[in-house]
């Protein structure tokens, strides 16, 4: 059971960007010291349609997050471009910080699940993923734990090997749920996928 107090780290995905408007006010009723990394949605998937070198790819990718951040923020949450974790939820806007430390390969094998894992693993705190579906699914069907060496469609190539590598722990749930989502953040077991030891 995840600790009521526990800091995160929170991704919220792309797909999700027509329920933004009340992920981000749970989030605020929820009080929790949360550091939102946002989805590249439709802003990179603008980028995955043309043939770009994988640096340049990744970089305006990582850029789109930007555009996704500044488009949650308007939603009543102030952004920042330094990875900490305050008392209050805030939106990375992680361009400008990548940039600067660049710490992940270029490939779009690496998206914002292993971003967001990566931000994770620097602040040591757990991760938390919001996604459209209520388990991620492997290839025997939906699962209630990732384990190492799995092989799904709903994450990035890289996330479960980096999750497993760096012993990241953290839990996958349905962003659109609201009520499951404010049940988690208050501490409440609920629907979803989980990675690393429990949490």
């Amino acid at each position: 059971m995840i600790s009521r107090d526990q800091a995160l780290v929170l991704k919220i995905g792309g797909s999700l960007i027509e329920h933004a408007p009340m992920i981000i006010r749970t989030i605020r009723e929820s009080r929790r010291s949360i550091l939102i990394i946002p989805g590249g949605g439709v802003f990179a998937d603008a980028v995955r349609q043309k043939n770009i070198s994988d640096t340049a790819a990744h970089f305006m990718a990582i850029a789109a997050m930007d555009q996704y951040g500044w488009l949650l923020s308007s939603y009543g949450l102030p952004v920042t471009r330094y990875p900490v974790i305050r008392e209050f939820p805030a939106i990375l806007l992680p361009y400008g910080h990548l940039m600067e430390t660049d710490p992940l390969p270029h490939s779009w094998d690496i998206t914002s699940d292993t971003i967001s894992a990566s931000y994770a693993r620097l602040l040591s705190v757990p991760l938390v993923i919001l996604k459209s579906l209520d388990y991620i699914r492997a290839s025997d069907g939906p699962v209630s734990a990732l384990t190492p060496g799995m092989v799904t469609g709903d994450l990035d190539p890289a996330f479960v090997p980096y999750v497993t590598e760096h012993q990241v722990r953290g839990f996958i749930l349905r962003g659109s749920d609201h009520a499951r989502l404010a049940g988690f953040l208050r501490g409440e077991e609920v629907m979803g996928t989980r990675f690393g030891a429990t949490i």
